[in-house]
């Protein structure tokens, strides 16, 4: 049985580009969804377990949470 999708933000470190990230994720089966390019924040989507994959590209990669409240 596959695992779920989940969505994931990564934010890239100084010396890397966008589009090696992109390549790098891409060659893991990882789907880029969105790219915020002022935050190098990378958006994406993957099935895979996070904690077993080395994304040195990546400063911190946190999982997207639906525990935003409105006050």
């Amino acid at each position: 049985m596959k695992s779920k999708m989940k969505t994931y933000f990564g934010v890239i470190q100084n010396g890397w580009s966008f589009k090696e990230v992109e390549t790098k994720l891409t060659r893991l089966g990882i789907r880029v969804d969105t790219y915020y390019p002022k935050l190098k924040i990378v958006k994406f989507v993957t099935d895979r377990i996070i904690s077993q994959i080395d994304f040195d590209f990546f400063i911190t990669v946190e999982e997207e949470k639906d525990d935003f409240a409105i006050q």
